[in-house]
């Protein structure tokens, strides 16, 4: 069965998307999801700044559209991502905005097609930089069963910058996008509720600015898992992929019996062959 994907963006340039991806992501594979993190942002890829992979040259997606000859398989994908903890693989971006060429719309389609056919794979979370109309972000949001996630700042220029994505959605999908306030300050919850109102679409979650967390995350090279930053991304993480879902019934259900609470009941084994 193909895998979830969901797709990150944001109305401009540093809005928080990239951050917003990686915590997601490291939420996803702490909860026993299997993730691809894919860096399809033709501007040129910041997740591997993020996490502990920047090392590593010569891989990712640059390499995976090179050997593709026009077609992006699977095996190609799995070949070229990083594991860089349980239930996480990354597939780095490119290595520069002036490649952005290699990454058209139709390309990135690809490449977050091939990584939702993935073995061992729940979810597919793709960085995808601004969306714009005939964007990268627009193609990938446009695929069957895409999720969006919109990244905005709760200001002015966040409010704005997230008005004209939410209108290009509106032309290029039909599902509407998740809203989320990123780098929130104390105190800023009217900003929040302001920012709902004056785009007329519900908040789905609030990520804090967390700064020094969020510096010793980046410069360790380890998604923020822990604390009230960590906290932030799994309660929006839950929000887009309830705990009700099969694949979270299935990591309960390795807990429990890594607690030494004996195998799966009957009842359970016969909702899992279900």
């Amino acid at each position: 069965m193909a895998a979830r994907l969901v797709v990150v963006t944001g109305g401009k340039a540093g809005p928080g998307a990239t951050t917003l991806a990686v915590g997601l992501a490291a939420a996803w594979a702490v909860a026993g999801r299997g993730v691809l993190l894919v860096d399809l942002d033709p501007a040129g890829g910041d997740v591997a700044a993020h996490i502990s992979v920047g090392q590593i040259r010569g891989r990712g997606v640059a390499a995976v559209l090179a050997g593709g000859a026009g077609r992006v398989e699977p095996r190609a994908v799995a070949a070229e991502a990083v594991k860089v903890a349980a239930g996480l693989r990354v597939l780095v971006g490119l290595p520069r905005a002036d490649a952005a060429g290699l990454l058209r719309p139709e390309a990135a389609m690809a490449v977050a097609q091939a990584a939702c056919q993935v073995a061992g794979v729940d979810v597919v979370l793709v960085d995808a930089g601004r969306l714009l109309p005939g964007s990268v972000a627009a193609g990938v949001l446009a695929l069957p069963g895409a999720v969006g996630v919109l990244a905005a700042r709760a200001d002015v220029p966040g409010a704005l910058a997230a008005q004209r994505a939410l209108l290009v959605a509106a032309e290029a999908i039909a599902t509407p996008l998740a809203l989320v306030a990123v780098g929130v300050r104390r105190r800023m919850s009217a900003d929040v509720a302001e920012l709902a109102q004056a785009l007329e679409h519900p908040v789905s979650g609030v990520i804090p600015a967390y700064q020094r967390q969020l510096g010793r995350a980046i410069q360790t090279g380890q998604p923020p898992t822990t604390g009230r930053l960590g906290r932030a991304y799994q309660a929006v993480a839950a929000t887009l992929w309830p705990d009700d879902s099969e694949p979270s019934r299935r990591v309960a259900r390795r807990r429990r019996a890594r607690r030494g609470r004996g195998p799966v009941g009957q009842g359970e084994q016969e909702a899992a062959s279900a």
